[in-house]
């Protein structure tokens, strides 16, 4: 009989017996994954996540995915480590993907089936970095204008709540709404942040072990945010800062034919694997440049607590600083940010400021490097240069496919790169993200309308909203940038050029720095809206 590859602590002792990859692959809200990687894939047998997941069977360990479709059930696979041939595909019809006790009842049932294997978790689709945890309920008319006291105009680029004397409301700077943001992403919505420790911590109270690692096989999900709010039910976590091209779990197979051959592996090897394999994949294809991360989650305090403390920093320097002293204070601090590595929040494919996600590892060292005559921040910015160290696993220079004009260039190659942070309206334009209303709401008011029932840990436990609220002080709101998650961008098919376009699919790219329209969907409940609700907005 076969012997099963497995885990081992750093003392060299079995984690267990085997090995357990637990694959959740929510693709139903998107045809382009759903069939990769020609857009005639019509069985999920035939899916290629699917073939590379029998590849992972055959290296001799045990596979349970839930896999979803456009167009199809929710499918629960399970294959015996070492027996490909005893794969089994059952209909599990048709599943909330983004709920979180659909995650937790995976897990539960992946380990039951396999109780004394470790557990690894891969999360497949798209990701977005820090997402807020709505209840869509109570996103009506009578919330989201707080009665009526004001209206949202809408632009095909943006959109403001506005009093009827037309200026927008909100003067002092952030963007806390009685009811929250009225339109949100209609497709590609994954899990939110705090639903995703919701769901880690149902598993666990189901008696499902700690994941040895999480993959984010998907996009931004390399973030502050995410990493904290998972930390407490994982040891490591491999993720991407910016995009993670799709690759349909094609780097799977060599992942776990390097654990085979080596017999067993440290968590922390078997992370550092994913992260090598994925990045030697893509290399491979050649346009598709992308910044890799492995970080050991017990970490994820020490930097929370760094974050806080530089938080703490900026605060008293710009609190601190005498009126005529207070401009270049905060010229300062956006000069960090405009020099720090941004990865893409804003529609065109150039990494720079408005993005609204900022690596933090970069911003530390701008200011280690800026910010000379305030001592304090520059201490505690170096304090998070080295917390932050060493994370980074791979960083690549290249042009992105993606980009038909060939002129823009990825290049990670800088050392201090770690992970993503929400940074909205980086150069204080007044514009906002859409999810900044929830981010900044960290004590919702409770005579009001529960839109976001949980708020995640980090933003509870530091400072960091405090910085963002005071670095906006004196900037008047304009406006949300329309609610858009970015796509998550596909492989180049094979031969394509640089106007190549995505699998299966023509994908429109905006101009730099255009804002997404509102779309069809999006409109209609706008419109909506602005009727007071008195038709069905999917009508």
């Amino acid at each position: 009989m076969m012997r099963l590859p497995t885990l081992i602590a750093d003392s060299g002792k079995p984690l267990g017996e085997g090995l357990l990859l637990a694959v959740h692959a929510p693709f139903g809200t998107d045809e382009t994954l759903s069939g990769f990687p020609d857009g005639l894939t019509t069985q999920v047998e035939q899916h290629p996540l699917v073939q590379s997941l029998l590849q992972v069977a055959a290296a001799g360990v045990h596979v349970v995915a839930l896999i979803d479709r456009v167009g199809d059930d929710t499918w629960l696979l399970d294959i015996p480590g070492g027996q490909p041939a005893a794969m089994k595909l059952v209909s599990r019809w048709k599943q909330d993907m983004s709920a979180p006790r659909n995650l937790a009842g995976f897990l539960d049932e992946a380990h039951r089936r396999y109780p004394a294997a470790p557990l690894v978790l891969a999360l497949e689709g798209h990701g977005a970095g820090y997402l807020p945890e709505i209840d869509r309920r109570q996103l009506t008319p009578v919330n989201v204008t707080d009665g009526g006291k004001f209206d949202w105009q809408y632009s095909d680029k943006e959109a403001a709540p506005i009093l009827p004397g037309g200026f927008p409301i909100l003067p002092g700077g952030f963007p806390i709404l009685p009811g929250g943001f009225p339109i949100l992403p209609v497709n590609h919505m994954p899990m939110s942040t705090y639903g995703l420790g919701q769901a880690l911590k149902l598993a666990r109270d189901k008696g499902v072990p700690m994941a040895s690692v999480i993959h984010f096989d998907n996009c931004f999900n390399m973030s502050v945010e995410v990493l904290h709010t998972v930390a407490p039910y994982a040891d490591y976590a491999t993720g991407y800062n910016n995009y993670n091209f799709f690759t349909s779990g094609a780097s799977y197979p060599k992942v776990f034919q390097n654990l085979q051959g080596a017999g067993s592996a440290t968590a922390a090897q078997l992370a550092q694997w994913f992260a090598d394999e994925q990045h030697a994949h893509l290399q491979a294809l050649v346009g598709h440049p992308i910044v890799a991360g492995v970080v050991q989650l017990s970490r994820m305090e020490g930097i929370a607590q760094g974050i806080d403390r530089l938080s703490d920093a900026l605060l008293a320097a710009m609190r601190n600083a005498a009126a005529g002293d207070r401009p270049a204070v905060l010229d300062l601090i956006q000069k960090a940010i405009e020099l720090a590595q941004q990865y893409d929040s804003e529609p065109g494919w150039d990494l720079e400021t408005p993005d609204q996600l900022t690596d933090i590892q970069s911003f530390a060292d701008r200011l280690v490097q800026l910010a000379g005559s305030l001592p304090a921040v520059q201490a505690t910015a170096g304090d998070l240069v080295k917390l932050l160290g060493g994370i980074k696993r791979h960083g690549d220079k290249d042009v992105p496919w993606l980009d038909e004009t060939g002129r823009i260039v990825w290049d990670f190659t800088e050392q201090t790169l770690a992970m993503n942070i929400f940074l909205p309206d980086p150069v204080r334009t007044g514009q906002w993200d859409w999810r900044s209303t929830y981010y900044v709401d960290v004590n919702p008011d409770p005579s009001k309308p529960l839109v976001q029932p949980g708020v995640i840990e980090f933003l509870k436990a530091t400072n960091w909203v405090e910085f963002l609220v005071e670095y906006h002080k004196d900037v008047p709101f304009k406006a949300f940038h329309v609610g858009s998650i970015p796509l998550l961008p596909p492989t180049r098919p094979q031969g394509g050029g640089w106007g190549g376009k995505a699998v299966g699919r023509s994908v429109p790219t905006p101009g730099p720095k255009q804002r997404w329209p509102l779309g069809r969907l999006g409109q209609r409940v706008a419109d909506w809206l602005k009727r007071g609700g008195r038709t069905d907005p999917s009508s």
